[in-house]
């Protein structure tokens, strides 16, 4: 689990955005990564940080487009101005080389200048469905992870939790019931 101390010295900001430093949060989908990068990156806000938080899939058709126009360099730059860049469900990118052509890009054009919290439901062995291409998969990963803090988030999905909650209705659950006999 994460310690409410970790994540308060995250939120501050001060040690790992000032030198470009990635947070790479990892887990099975319902347990919490996306809330949490939301959280993180509201308190960042509130401490006067520049924050964009954007599903991966939609930045990346963003920057296809630029690309299609000529103009992925001065997208990436328009990018610059934001000390953290949330790509949350960073997994859900399809196996496009042109997608995964401008995202590694976008992780080449920030390493060691400007943080990136990414989520994602694959642990960095699956990347490889991710990256089309090894080799890209390999300098990827190396870039986020060398100046990075990692959270793993292995718990149950809060969603699945919450449906069988509502399954089991109000009351009770089974297993805490009072017994009463038929004498009574």
């Amino acid at each position: 689990m994460i310690s409410k101390a970790q994540v308060s010295a995250v939120a501050a900001g001060d040690a790992w955005l000032k030198t470009g430093a990635n947070l790479l949060l990892f887990g099975p989908p319902g347990g919490g990564k996306s809330h949490l990068a939301a959280a993180i990156g509201l308190a960042l806000v509130e401490n006067g940080w520049k924050v964009l938080f954007a599903r991966t899939t939609d930045l990346v058709q963003k920057l296809q487009v630029a690309r299609r126009d000529l103009g992925l360099e001065a997208a990436i730059n328009k990018l610059d101005r934001f000390d953290l860049l949330i790509l949350d469900d960073f997994a859900y990118v399809t196996k496009d080389h042109a997608e995964t052509s401008v995202l590694f890009e976008l992780i080449g054009a920030r390493y060691e200048r400007r943080s990136m919290l990414i989520t994602a439901n694959q642990p960095f062995g699956e990347w490889n469905k991710i990256f089309p291409d090894p080799t890209m998969t390999l300098a990827a990963v190396d870039r986020l992870v060398h100046h990075a803090t990692i959270f793993e988030m292995n718990v149950e999905s809060y969603r699945r939790r919450v449906a069988l909650e509502r399954k089991r209705g109000p009351g009770r659950p089974p297993t805490r019931a009072t017994i009463k006999n038929s004498a009574d």
